[in-house]
């Protein structure tokens, strides 16, 4: 009889204990191997129904999937308000991610010489910034003068070349203002004093930096070519720089550069046929290019033809330069 009873009242016990293990193990299963894609912005004191709809809003979740995160999890507790994204994970390290406060983040590495639309291409690539709107801004004159206090042209010229950490959440004008006074706090201190005992303003010497970075990537001959532009300028000869009249190609330029392009007197950045420096930068200068304005060497160099390496021959005369066009260019 006693046998009976304590059997009759175990097997509920034991089925129950199966129930509730099978239970708990089907959820974590689903947790640990389930992957998801997901973009979710938690609000400051959201409800955690409101949060669960976001997370799993399309997806086929276990028996009683909310209530297991909500009463065995904790996870209600846990959650802190946010950015997060899930590209490819476990729901459970997506969980983590957002206990953890660890909002989801963009890498975009803005390389020397790079230009406003080259990196307007590679946001778009690497993040949720709108492109449209970020190419607008650096072309905005209100927006240009709020920020820099300056009635720059467009702000080509004023990202500093980095690798930046943006959030998923980041705005075109945030991450303008980033690149902007990462410039500015890189930028020496006694750049305008350098460039005006140079002859040029502060935005002047900006464009000419622009134009050096274009023409070498060799940092030893950042100081050269400036002062080959300098001797150029002070002599009242065209700067007759390819990468200005690329720059103002623009999507046009087909990477052949031809004879009509050097006539096109249309093309404002034409600096073979428009004497001076170009309206604007032509793209985002280094550090290198830059102090290689502020403090050129002392040469009489007015030539210089690019060799195989990459690296520059000078020459003082034009026939010096003839020779050794036919030398490291028209033999290759």
């Amino acid at each position: 009889m006693f046998f009976r009873v304590a059997t009759a009242l175990l097997v509920p016990i034991f089925l129950f204990s199966f129930a509730l293990g099978y239970w708990i193990y089907n959820n974590e299963q689903f947790l640990n191997n389930t992957k998801i894609n997901k973009k979710v912005k938690i609000e400051k004191n959201e409800r955690f129904s409101s949060v669960y709809n976001k997370i799993f809003e399309g997806v086929k979740t276990p028996f009683l999937f909310e209530y297991y995160l909500k009463k065995v999890k904790r996870f209600p507790e846990k959650m802190r308000f946010g950015y997060y994204k899930a590209d490819n994970i476990t729901i459970s390290e997506f969980l983590k991610n957002i206990e953890e406060g660890k909002e989801s983040v963009f890498k975009i590495t803005i390389p020397e010489g790079f230009t406003i639309n080259d990196i307007a291409i590679r946001l778009k690539e690497n993040s949720d910034i709108d492109v449209d709107r970020f190419l607008m801004l650096t072309k905005d004159k209100y927006f240009i003068l709020k920020l820099t206090g300056n009635p720059f042209k467009t702000l080509e010229g004023f990202f500093y070349p980095d690798t930046y950490f943006l959030k998923t959440d980041t705005t075109a004008e945030t991450f303008i203002e980033q690149a902007y006074m990462n410039f500015k706090s890189k930028l020496p201190p006694d750049f305008e004093e350098k460039v005006n005992a140079q002859g040029l303003t502060f935005y002047e010497g900006i464009i000419l930096a622009s134009i050096i970075q274009k023409e070498t990537f060799v940092e030893s001959e950042y100081p050269i070519i400036a002062s080959v532009f300098y001797n150029r300028l002070r002599k009242g000869m065209p700067l007759q720089s390819d990468p200005t009249i690329i720059y103002g190609l623009g999507d046009k330029f087909d990477g052949n550069l031809k004879r009509s392009h050097l006539e096109d007197g249309s093309n404002i950045y034409n600096t073979y046929m428009h004497k001076g420096l170009p309206p604007s930068p032509i793209c985002n200068p280094s550090i290198g290019a830059i102090r290689g304005v502020m403090e050129p060497a002392k040469t009489s160099y007015i030539y210089f033809v690019s060799k195989k390496d990459g690296t520059h021959i000078f020459s003082i005369d034009y026939q010096t330069h003839l020779s050794n066009i036919k030398k490291y260019q028209l033999s290759r």
